[in-house]
């Protein structure tokens, strides 16, 4: 992962437009993703996998994934042992960087709190170009697309969620 970002730098001022499509294939413009802190991966995956009737389609020792069509989404959850003070994150997946983009200006046009900008980050075990931006209320939303579907780096210190007090990326 020397030639990529770590997941969640700082704000950068924009994205730079160069248009990269998802590596990923679903079969809609944008599905929703959800990203849900549990206490054990192993206690929570039989949980998830009954509930989406089918086993992660990706899986490390902290993170489980479920890409479904039916409804098409991006469900996550992420292990933090010590500490599950959010349910997490909520996000949308789009195609492409510029759909990226063009949420990113419509987002600035109303004021929105864009918390930062990230390009070409090593993100969930994938390589994501992103937005970060929170409602009134503190809810934090990404906008992202996946242009690389396997990354080694889950979520390290550098990361804009990353939390020290429990290694693992969750919002405090």
């Amino acid at each position: 992962m020397s030639d990529k970002q770590a997941c969640c730098a700082p704000a950068q001022a924009g994205l730079g437009v160069t248009d990269l499509p998802s590596a990923v294939d679903f079969a809609t413009e944008r599905r929703p993703h959800i990203s849900v802190n549990v206490k054990s991966i192993k206690a929570s995956v039989p949980f998830y996998r009954a509930l989406f009737n089918r086993p992660p389609d990706k899986m490390k020792a902290d993170f489980a994934k479920w890409e479904g069509d039916n409804p098409p989404m991006n469900v996550t959850i992420n292990e933090h042992p010590d500490s599950v003070d959010r349910d997490g994150h909520f996000g949308i997946e789009v195609k492409s960087t510029e759909a990226v983009h063009a949420y990113y200006e419509r987002m600035k046009r109303v004021s929105t709190g864009i918390q930062a900008t990230e390009k070409d980050v090593a993100c969930c075990f994938a390589v994501q170009t992103k937005i970060w931006a929170a409602d009134p209320d503190g809810n934090r939303w990404e906008v992202f697309v996946v242009t690389d579907g396997e990354a080694d780096e889950g979520c390290e210190a550098s990361c804009l969620c990353y939390n020290p007090q429990t290694g693992g990326c969750e919002w405090s």
